[in-house]
């Protein structure tokens, strides 16, 4: 399954395409916390939210035959509410910035 990443280079979050699907690996490392954390975090929202959180998760079969548990982005967005690092605060800014940015048009001259 191709699925697209968040990912913080060059002082900047980049998004490498709209499908976002991240890994409690990826998530950590985007956040810059523990594997551990992320879990914490995640079986936390299950108890608490009303949502439910399977339906913002799904299962990817990986290489070797084993299934890894995936999030999309609005759960990897509520994650990040949850964690208490400059970059989560860094991308609660960047995804709020993404989201009320008007896009800009493109001026058409005719001759």
């Amino acid at each position: 399954m191709k699925r697209d990443l968040i990912v913080f280079e060059h002082e900047r979050f980049e998004l490498t395409g709209y499908d976002v699907w991240m890994t409690t690996g990826e998530i950590a490392s985007l956040f810059g916390i523990t594997i551990m954390k992320v879990r914490g975090i995640i079986s936390r929202m299950r108890r608490q939210l009303a949502v439910n959180l399977d339906m913002l998760s799904k299962y990817d079969l990986l290489e070797n035959g084993y299934k890894d548990e995936i999030f999309n982005l609005e759960c990897i967005i509520a994650i990040s509410y949850y964690v208490h690092t400059g970059l989560s605060s860094e991308f609660r800014h960047w995804i709020s910035d993404r989201v009320t940015r008007r896009k800009e048009r493109a001026m058409i001259v005719y001759f």
